[in-house]
C-alpha cells in the first residue's frame, strides 16, 4: 500500500500540490548499505510478504513556532559548512570500528556535531536523534534524525558514494528531508505536501561552479523486472540481495553500493526501478522516505514494526527492518518476495 505523509502548514505562504490520499503510514528501517552481514544470514526474515500496519490520524502541526522553510535555510548552511571539510578529508582520516562492527571516522562525529550545534543553536526546542551521538529517540514534538555520513566504507576509502541524511520530524513522522552528496554535487530536497527537487552543482572544465539547476523528483514508472530488454535499469541492492537477483529471473542491472539513504534518493529521482534495504535504522531511511513520498513512490517495510512514526524515549540502536522502496505496493511487493522468498544459497 502507498504510504502518505502529513501535510504541513507553514508560516510562510506556500502553494501545494494536488495529492493523493491514502491512509497506511510510512514504514522505515535500518542502515543496510554499510554492513557486510545481512540480516538474511542472522536468521532473518525468510518469504514474507510486506507488512504495513495500519497508522494513527496525523495531527498538524502548529501555525506558529516553526517554519520548514527557516529549517530547510538552517540545514542548508549547515551542509554547506560541512561538505567542503568532508570532500577533501575522504580516506585521510583514522578508522575505528563501532560496537556492532561497522566503520567510524572523526567525520562521523565531527559532522554530527557540527550540524547538532547549528539545529541546537537555531531551534533549542527540538530534538536530535543521531547515529553517533545519540540514539535514544526523543519525546520532544519536533526530532531532527541525523545520519553524517551514510556510506563511511566508501568514504573511507574515497568512493565517491556516500552521503548526508537529515530529516525533521512533526510528532514522529517526517515533515523536512534532505540528502546531500557533496561528491556528486546532488543535493535532495523534500518537504511534506510541496514535493522534492534534486538540485545539482556542476564544474566546468576551468574549475569554476556552474550555476545550480534542479529538477522535480518522480518516481520511476514500474518496469518489467523479468523482461531482459530492462537489462541496464539498475534496482538498488545489499549483497545478499544481488545475489539472489538472477536465481529469481530479475533481469533489471543489480547495483551494491554502499549507501541505504543515496540508494532511496537514486529511487526518488527516477534513476533506480526500487531499492531494497536489509537493515537499515531510522536514520537511514528518515530522509529518503520523505524523498520517496513527494515523489509518488511507496516505502514498505517486511514482516517487522516500522521505524516511523518514530515513538519516542525509545532506544534505535538495536531496532532495524527490511525495507524497501519503489513505485507502487504491487510492485514492490512481487519484488521482495521474488529476492527474500527463499533464502541464498
Amino acid at each position: 500500500m502507498r504510504t502518505r505523509l502529513a501535510t504541513v502548514p507553514l508560516l510562510v505562504a506556500v502553494a501545494t500540490a494536488p495529492r493523493r490520499t491514502c491512509n497506511r503510514p510510512l514504514s522505515c528501517c535500518r542502515h543496510g548499505a554499510d554492513r557486510s552481514v545481512e540480516q538474511d544470514q542472522r536468521g532473518g526474515h525468510r518469504g514474507t510478504l510486506p507488512d504495513v500496519s495500519s497508522p494513527a490520524p496525523t495531527p498538524h502541526p502548529p501555525s506558529e513556532g516553526t517554519s520548514l522553510d527557516d529549517c530547510l535555510d538552517v540545514l542548508g548552511q549547515g551542509l554547506d559548512e560541512v561538505a567542503g571539510w568532508l570532500l577533501v578529508s575522504s580516506g585521510d582520516l583514522e578508522v575505528s570500528e563501532k560496537a556492532d562492527g561497522t566503520p567510524v571516522t572523526a567525520a562521523d562525529t565531527t559532522v554530527d556535531d557540527r550540524l547538532r550545534d547549528r539545529l541546537t543553536d537555531a531551534f533549542p526546542d527540538h530534538g536530535i536523534l543521531s547515529e553517533e551521538r545519540g540514539t535514544l529517540a526523543p519525546t520532544t514534538t519536533w526530532t531532527w534524525v541525523i545520519d553524517p555520513v551514510d556510506g563511511t566504507s566508501n568514504y573511507t576509502n574515497r568512493l565517491p558514494y556516500w552521503c548526508i541524511s537529515v530529516a525533521l520530524l512533526f510528532e514522529g513522522r517526517p515533515v523536512l528531508g534532505v540528502i546531500d552528496a557533496p561528491v556528486l554535487g546532488r543535493r535532495y530536497t523534500a518537504i511534506a505536501g510541496r514535493g522534492g527537487t534534486m538540485t545539482s552543482r556542476t564544474t566546468s572544465l576551468d574549475g569554476h561552479d556552474q550555476q545550480p539547476t534542479s529538477r522535480p523528483l518522480k518516481v520511476r514508472p514500474p518496469v518489467a523486472w523479468r523482461d531482459p530488454s530492462n537489462g541496464h535499469v539498475p534496482v538498488m541492492l545489499t549483497t545478499g540481495t544481488a545475489r539472489r537477483a538472477r536465481g529469481a529471473g530479475l533481469e533489471l542491472n543489480p547495483r551494491v553500493m554502499g549507501s541505504t539513504a543515496l540508494d532511496i534518493a537514486l529511487v526518488a529521482e527516477g534513476v533506480a526501478a526500487a531499492s531494497i534495504a536489509i537493515v537499515p535504522k531510522v536514520w537511514d531511511i528518515a530522509a529518503g522516505a520523505l524523498l520517496i513520498e513527494e515523489a509518488g513512490g511507496v516505502v514498505v517495510t517486511v514482516d517487522a514494526d516500522p521505524l516511523l512514526p518514530l515513538v519516542g524515549g525509545v532506544e534505535q540502536e538495536g531496532r532495524a527492518a527490511i525495507t524497501a522502496t519503489g513505485p507502487d505496493e504491487a510492485y514492490v511487493n512481487e519484488l521482495v518476495t521474488a529476492l527474500l522468498g527463499t533464502p541464498p544459497s
